[in-house]
């Protein structure tokens, strides 16, 4: 009995002690205090294998504006549609340059066609919007593409009439009678020898240097008697409608003489005078320019009308050249001249059509 105590004691002994070495071989911690994680406890989280990454910065090129290089149609009819390949437009990248846009991918606000009149249409292309103007023309209109008439597109009669008044006298230079004889050989100036000057009824060159009238004199288309003011001479000089650039031509004295004040027309009498056929169309649009930039002038087709009541004509027959002679270049640079040194045009020289929408309906 005493040996079953023995051994059952030393077999208790060894068990401890196996024990003992089993506690000493485990190394890992088995607690984590203050929710640490320490350098030596195995993650439990999925990890990537590492990779060695290159810090550049990649240059992404994006739109920074859009531009319109150009409105190819600013006229459309009523009830027109809108051509989307007249306009022509670029877009600007970040890297400073330019790229054409593909029309496709662009729209088109406030187009309205069913009515007459201006046109602030917005184009928008990714989220880039830029403006342009176009107009609806009435039926009876034309297109005005030169800025200086803008304010008189579908307008027609009276309402024509006073735009191209307020126009015309928008920094409007009157310049003086003796002004003339140093302008007009410039203006009316042979296009085959720049020395001399054309004669408006004869048609012949003569030398321009200005010989106090003996050679050419200037003729007032509108006569200077059925203007209501006469001219001044020397220090009386003064301006007024009668040293109006635009009414005077260089004429021979005597031919001027024959004119008189007459009204115009195809053939000659006691109160009518007619001009050579080249410039029977020159003359009408002189006319025309007369009454509309003075609105006590007045047009009728009454050749015995008294010059006191500062009227013109024959006003039909000066529509009717006004179509059988057109502008041509002479006519052309002379306007380009007057205007250098008066500051304002003949509108019947830049647009014909402007006449018959005035008076056209009075015949």
């Amino acid at each position: 009995m005493r040996l079953n105590k023995k051994i059952l004691s030393f077999i208790l002994f060894a068990l401890l002690l196996i024990g003992l070495a089993a506690c000493q071989t485990n190394t890992q911690p088995t607690t984590i205090t203050n929710s640490s994680v320490t350098t030596n406890q195995i993650s439990t989280l999925q990890t990537t294998e590492s990779t060695d990454f290159t810090n550049t910065t990649e240059s992404v090129i994006v739109y920074t504006g859009l531009e319109l290089l150009s409105n190819t149609k600013k006229f459309y009819r009523l009830n027109e549609e809108f051509d989307l390949s007249t306009l022509e437009i670029v877009v600007h990248l970040s890297d400073e340059t330019t790229m054409a846009v593909n029309n496709e991918g662009v729209s088109i606000r406030n187009f309205n066609s069913s009515s007459s009149g201006k046109r602030t249409l917005f184009i928008i292309f990714d989220k880039f919007l830029i403006e342009t103007d176009i107009y609806i023309l009435e039926d009876y209109a034309f297109e005005i593409s030169m800025e200086y008439y803008q304010e008189a597109i579908n307008l027609r009669g009276d309402t024509l009439k006073v735009t191209l008044n307020n126009i015309l006298n928008d920094g409007f230079i009157n310049l003086l009678y003796g002004d003339a004889r140093y302008i007009l050989p410039e203006s009316d100036r042979d296009p085959n020898n720049f020395d001399n000057i054309m004669l408006v009824y004869l048609g012949i060159s003569v030398i321009s240097t200005w010989d106090s009238g003996l050679t050419w004199n200037r003729e007032h288309v509108w006569p200077q008697s059925r203007l209501g003011v006469y001219v001044g001479y020397g220090d009386l000089d003064f301006p007024s409608k009668a040293t109006d650039l635009h009414n005077l031509k260089p004429a021979d004295p005597d031919e001027n003489a024959v004119r008189s004040n007459d009204y115009f027309d195809n053939f000659k009498s006691n109160d009518t005078y007619e001009p050579r056929d080249e410039v029977k169309g020159d003359i009408a649009r002189i006319i025309f320019y007369m009454a509309t930039m003075y609105f006590d002038l007045t047009l009728n087709d009454d050749a015995t009308t008294n010059s006191s009541y500062k009227t013109m004509g024959n006003l039909s027959v000066l529509l009717e050249w006004n179509e059988i002679d057109p502008v041509d270049d002479f006519e052309r640079n002379r306007n380009e001249v007057i205007y250098s040194y008066q500051k304002n045009r003949n509108p019947f020289i830049d647009y014909p059509e402007f006449a018959n929408l005035i008076w056209g309906d009075l015949t």
